[in-house]
């Protein structure tokens, strides 16, 4: 069993030691406490300016031993349970969050005024009740998510400001809480309508809504345009650019680089102003290039010049092989997808690999589940497999372990190999070739 090591302590991840884990606990903090003093940054804490943490792997690391320990400590003095009856109740939860975000109190209340206002305000505003908006929001106060300044009237802390200063997060809020958190509410009955399918057609989604994903936001434009902030909002979360420019040499490929189903092209613009040698071609739906372009259209000439957007649907051969390629990258592309739809887009990418360099490889970003007895501790692993849960409810799809990434490529054509993997977990990048 692995061992958390802490400066003073050693204490097993296992502990079920209430007295060692608070110990633990004080000695992490104490260890943020001093990275944030080394770097000059101020501590966080619940207004709504309270400072950005740093985002580096010297504080995620300190930051996930301490969330390791803090909610064993939890589980162990509360009880399973009183544990299991929060979890349960976890829907009244997202109850309160979906009427703030579908009545917009975020941005009703102001970020910039500390005084806050009342709700009477608020609820003409939103259209609605005051005695309902003021269970809604003494309730979400509970999770500071606004905070009550005096009687009736309501103001931001730090996680209520972060979404009323940022549309995209909105976004992120709304379909996190319309689409799916209803289609969520699906998913038993989706599971026992089709006890051995899960696809897109067999999904909570479409148990739901009676139309699959891409079908449903094709003929609801508006709520097609609320996803597309919703994935904006998520970037600046745990999908941020700069860290595959990071856990991938880049600077070893000479090219261009085939960005298969890459959307508008954000992450090849992103990458194309970090590395300079490179070019890119974006390959998707006429749709999605149409905002491609519009983007480009606003970018630097000597970025935008690099970048090429070509119309394809990956399930046809793969075309853009040649000598000029540097590798085929697809990201967050195969999670969308159930195992049989995941290997005719790898079988569609061989025509392009065999017409191109040996060892030319297809870069998959997508996440790579932890395997039993891997040391992850387990709030990193529900991060996860909370993804791969989303990926089921809205697409019949999943997330994927080392081995299953493995199974699947075999599947698809038996020469197809995974040379590497970089990084882990939620930023992995799979390096795949085909082997002779």
């Amino acid at each position: 069993m692995g061992v958390l090591t802490n400066g003073t302590n050693n204490v097993p991840t296992d502990t079920t030691d209430i007295l060692a884990l608070a110990l633990d606990i004080v000695t992490h903090a104490a260890n943020i406490k001093a990275l944030l003093g080394s770097h000059n940054l101020p501590a966080p804490d619940f207004s709504p300016d309270s400072a950005e943490l740093p985002d580096t792997p010297e504080y995620a690391s300190l930051r996930s031993k301490l969330t390791a320990s803090l909610e064993d400590l939890r589980l162990l003095v509360v009880g399973p349970r009183s544990i299991m009856r929060s979890l349960m109740g976890s829907s009244n939860d997202l109850a309160a969050l979906q009427v703030a975000f579908e009545f917009d109190f975020f941005k009703i209340v102001p970020v910039a005024d500390e005084k806050g206002i009342v709700v009477e305000e608020i609820a003409k505003q939103a259209g609605m009740d005051a005695g309902r908006a003021l269970q809604v929001l003494r309730f979400l106060c509970t999770h500071r998510i606004f905070r009550e300044v005096k009687d009736g009237w309501f103001a931001h802390t730090a996680c209520s400001a972060a979404f009323g200063r940022d549309d995209n997060l909105i976004g992120l809020g709304q379909y996190s809480m319309d689409d799916m958190f209803k289609s969520a509410s699906s998913t038993a009955d989706c599971i026992k309508a089709s006890p051995q399918v899960s696809d897109l057609v067999h999904s909570p989604f479409t148990t739901h809504l009676g139309s699959t994903m891409f079908d449903y936001y094709d003929k609801n434009p508006d709520k097609a345009a609320r996803f597309a902030k919703a994935m904006a909002g998520v970037t600046t979360i745990d999908r941020k650019p700069n860290v595959l420019s990071d856990i991938f040499p880049w600077d070893t490929l000479k090219g261009t680089v085939v960005d298969v189903g890459g959307g508008s092209g954000h992450v090849s613009l992103a990458l194309a102003r970090r590395f300079p040698h490179l070019s890119f071609r974006v390959q998707d739906s006429e749709k999605m290039l149409a905002e491609g372009r519009r983007v480009l259209g606003e970018e630097d000439p000597s970025v935008a010049s690099r970048i090429d957007l070509q119309q394809h649907n990956f399930f046809e051969p793969q075309q853009a092989g040649g000598n000029g390629v540097a590798a085929f990258f697809l990201r967050h592309v195969f999670h969308n997808w159930a195992d049989a739809d995941s290997i005719s887009i790898l079988r569609a990418l061989v025509p392009g690999l065999e017409a191109s360099p040996a060892g030319t490889p297809v870069l998959i970003s997508d996440r790579v589940l932890p395997c039993l007895g891997d040391g992850t501790p387990l709030h990193e692993e529900r991060a996860m497999r909370r993804q791969d849960i989303m990926m089921l409810v809205g697409l019949g799809a999943k997330e994927r372990t080392r081995a299953e990434w493995e199974a699947l490529l075999r599947a698809a054509d038996e020469r197809l190999e995974l040379k590497e993997v970089h990084g882990q977990g939620q930023t992995a990048l799979l390096e795949v070739v085909l082997s002779n």
